[in-house]
């Protein structure tokens, strides 16, 4: 019997952030940004939490000067939650990986 192998969201941003990038980059008031690159502020999350990171890359793109990503981490049936991030925050690129 094959067993399930369940990944913690810090599994995908090692897997997915650019390797010249800063994982869990430590703000002045100690919020971590998932993944800094020169251009980008990228925040990571499980599909269901898409406001919550929508405004984690929002604030996170303030503080660093970068333009804010999301990369919603989801289960097959679960593209509802990118549509609503991408529905509320326009100007944000939301990408989606498989769960």
């Amino acid at each position: 019997m094959m067993r399930r192998v369940i990944l913690a969201e810090s599994d995908y941003v090692l897997e997915y952030c650019p390797y010249d990038s800063k994982v869990e980059y430590v703000l002045e008031d100690r919020t971590r940004v998932d993944c800094l690159t020169d251009a980008h502020a990228v925040e990571f999350d499980w599909c269901h939490k898409w406001a919550q990171a929508v405004g984690q890359a929002l604030y996170y793109a303030r503080s660093t000067g970068r333009m804010p990503v999301v990369v919603l981490i989801c289960k097959p049936g679960e593209e509802r939650f990118a549509r609503r991030a991408r529905v509320a925050a326009p100007d944000i690129e939301v990408m989606v990986i498989p769960k």
